[in-house]
């Protein structure tokens, strides 16, 4: 209903000739979500668990963010496992407890 309003009220807008601003698009609000989400994991040193093309998924620490090439480094707790993520192949990210992260942490000492 919401975007019918929206494409609704830009053909208005373009009828009375109005100038029309662009609507930003999902994609673009979806993405600016997630460098936000990456740029506050790398400020609090924080774990991340990212969800990303076709359901794969990793638990971890960022080693590293590419600014560049837009992609994102994840290597697992225990670090045997790393992934090279790109920015738009990422469906959803979220940071992880530090409780768990200790856990981990411990459980790989204890290994």
């Amino acid at each position: 209903m919401k975007k019918f309003i929206q494409v609704l009220l830009e053909r208005l807008n373009q009828f009375l000739g109005n100038k029309v601003q662009k609507p930003i698009e999902d994609e673009e609000l979806d993405q600016q979500v997630v460098l936000d989400r990456i740029q506050l994991a790398l400020y609090k040193k924080a774990a991340v668990h990212v969800i990303y093309s076709n359901q794969k998924s990793i638990t971890g620490e960022i080693a590293k963010w590419d600014e560049e090439r837009r992609q994102l480094i994840v290597k697992n707790f225990s670090k045997n496992m790393s992934a090279i993520i790109r920015l738009h192949t990422i469906q959803k990210i979220s940071l992880v407890p530090e409780a768990i992260r200790k856990s981990q942490r411990e459980r790989d000492r204890n290994r």
